[in-house]
């Protein structure tokens, strides 16, 4: 082949087609590697280094170097770093055959932040706030439940369909990160919701055969970003920080109000779609009071005067 900068773009289309078909990546979660490893390919480029065999450990840290001189976070940096050793592994394995200049890249370390989340009374805020019968209302009320009832991510509500709902069995099928599905069980409150939205609103609102469950006013598939934008249109008519609140934070709110009621983790788990238990237990941090309560309760000497 031919040397020159193709080889090494060659190398990030033919990882990227790998991550899609053969690990089925998300289209979000590509994209957000390949906007990582084009600014490396640019990088190198200008170091004159145009083929996967001249990639040096050096060259790499002096990349990341750069990038933080950019201001960059750590948590951003953690990402790059990931998005490095990942591709220079597959390029090592199925591309040069020769060592990996990423192997001992090290991310840096991040300090584990609580999740936003809210309380039980400003989630029943939010979720009274669409008042009204329009196909609209019914919509953005269902949605909001959906998200707190469930746990599910935005991009899996987005991707709901008619198949996939069971209200009358109380649980939804939803498509999560790496094609991986699950079943999320949903309460009867938002099984309510989400019947009256689609016997009286998703009709109005359905123009085309689709059987996408949310639906624009347009009758298309809902995006993530309008869904970004009801919550926080809801959020401020509650009088809550809209700033502050968006759709993940649902799911926040979810997790939490689960363990602070008794539910144990590994359930949470399970509904959440969390590969590792250790992204379900930070969790667990935020119910110090709960767990204070307990011990001022129950603990022989824990009000000894």
């Amino acid at each position: 082949m031919v040397g020159g900068p193709c080889q090494l773009r060659l190398a990030l289309q033919t990882y990227l087609e790998y991550l899609r078909f053969e690990c089925g990546l998300a289209e979000n979660t590509l994209a957000a590697y390949r906007r990582d490893l084009e600014r490396l390919l640019e990088f190198l480029f200008a170091r004159g280094l145009m083929q996967p065999e001249q990639v040096r450990p050096d060259d790499l840290t002096a990349f990341l170097a750069a990038e933080r001189g950019l201001g960059l976070d750590d948590r951003t940096l953690a990402r790059r770093v990931s998005a490095l050793r990942m591709f220079f592994r597959y390029v090592s394995v199925e591309v040069t055959r020769g060592p990996d200049p990423a192997q001992f890249l090290a991310p840096p370390k991040i300090a584990s932040s609580l999740p936003d989340y809210l309380t039980a009374e400003q989630v029943s805020a939010l979720l009274g706030a669409p008042v009204g019968d329009a196909p609209l209302l019914l919509r953005d009320r269902a949605i909001l439940h959906t998200l707190y009832a469930t746990g599910a991510r935005v991009s899996e509500v987005c991707g709901l369909t008619l198949s996939r709902v069971n209200l009358d069995a109380g649980y939804l099928n939803v498509h999560g990160k790496g094609n991986k599905e699950r079943i999320v069980p949903i309460g009867a409150l938002a099984i309510a919701q989400v019947r009256q939205y689609l016997e009286r609103g998703r009709p109005a609102l359905i123009k085309r055969p689709t059987d996408v469950v949310y639906v624009s006013k347009s009758g298309r598939r809902l995006s993530r970003t309008r869904v970004w934008e009801v919550v926080k249109l809801y959020a401020q008519m509650a009088g809550i920080d809209a700033n502050s609140v968006h759709p993940h934070t649902m799911r926040h709110c979810f997790a939490t109000h689960m363990l602070e009621n008794g539910a144990d983790i590994r359930s949470v788990q399970e509904m959440l779609g969390h590969v590792s238990i250790s992204t379900t237990q930070i969790y667990t941090h935020v119910d110090q009071k709960r767990l204070r309560s307990v011990m001022l309760k129950f603990h022989p000497r824990a009000n000894a005067s």
